[in-house]
């Protein structure tokens, strides 16, 4: 014959398991949205610290002939080679000299560029990606007001 004491005790424990199942299943589901909140927002302070640091260091960068605006795209990396380079000099009609001057570098720092002798620093990558976006006028104007 079974203990009904034990069988009672079975199955009020049984019962309260599942009581306090039910009852924290809301708060455990609020808890993962919550940690999941956490994570995006750490991500995107993250994103937005690298953002200052590049900003500094462009406002604090020799560059600011041709770097008034920001020029990097958000969490992109702006990808150069020297033929690239020469490529956008030739299309706005500068030599190495002008190109050198817009940029706050010697010439010779664009011909190493340009035979990839070496890479442009990241606030020099930024002002060559904002050459990039612009027309032969606007460079003229900007070097005009340089000289």
């Amino acid at each position: 014959m079974p203990n009904i004491a034990q069988l009672l005790k079975d199955e009020i424990s049984r019962l309260a398991r599942k009581e306090v199942r039910a009852a924290s299943a809301p708060l455990q589901q609020q808890i993962r949205e919550l940690k999941k909140t956490n994570r995006q927002q750490r991500e995107a302070i993250d994103a937005l610290q690298r953002r200052v640091g590049q900003l500094q260091a462009l406002a604090s960068s020799p560059t600011d002939k041709i770097l008034k605006a920001p020029a990097i795209a958000e969490d992109r990396q702006i990808r150069l080679s020297g033929t690239s380079i020469k490529k956008h000099r030739k299309r706005l009609g500068l030599s190495q000299g002008e190109l050198g001057q817009l940029l706050n570098v010697s010439t010779n720092t664009i011909v190493r560029w340009e035979q990839n002798k070496s890479k442009p620093r990241e606030a020099y990558r930024a002002g060559i990606a904002q050459l990039r976006t612009m027309g032969v006028r606007e460079v003229k104007k900007l070097l005009a007001s340089a000289q």
